[in-house]
């Protein structure tokens, strides 16, 4: 009998949908930042058809690709670089993964609803 060997009970498998919520999740927490619903610059179909936010499993590593929009007068590059932190962490802390990277694409500005006429 080996006793320091670990036994397993069978295996566990994370879906690309639950990295993707997690970097959402955590970037979404980045103030500054406009994730996914929050976009409105983007056309609907296109946000459909390519999420916000994508992820790539391979092995016990993930890629994991961000379209960005910062709220007016934030530094676009500083919310760009606290989204990466937010998320590589988010993703390596709930899931074990190791994050090889994480892409951060700023597509857009939103802006604040001032009460203007529609």
């Amino acid at each position: 009998m080996n006793s320091s060997g670990k036994k397993t009970l069978g295996s566990i498998k994370v879906s690309e949908d639950v990295i993707i919520k997690i970097a959402e999740t955590a970037a979404c927490e980045i103030e500054g930042a406009a994730v996914g619903g929050q976009r409105p610059e983007l056309p609907k179909a296109l946000s459909k058809l390519r999420g916000a936010v994508r992820a790539r499993i391979l092995g016990e590593s993930a890629a994991i690709h961000i379209d960005l929009s910062v709220i007016d007068g934030y530094n676009a590059v500083k919310v760009a670089e606290s989204v990466q932190r937010s998320v590589k962490s988010a993703v390596q802390n709930m899931t074990g993964f190791t994050v090889t990277k994480v892409n951060v694409n700023v597509v857009g500005v939103s802006f604040r609803d001032s009460g203007a006429a529609e």
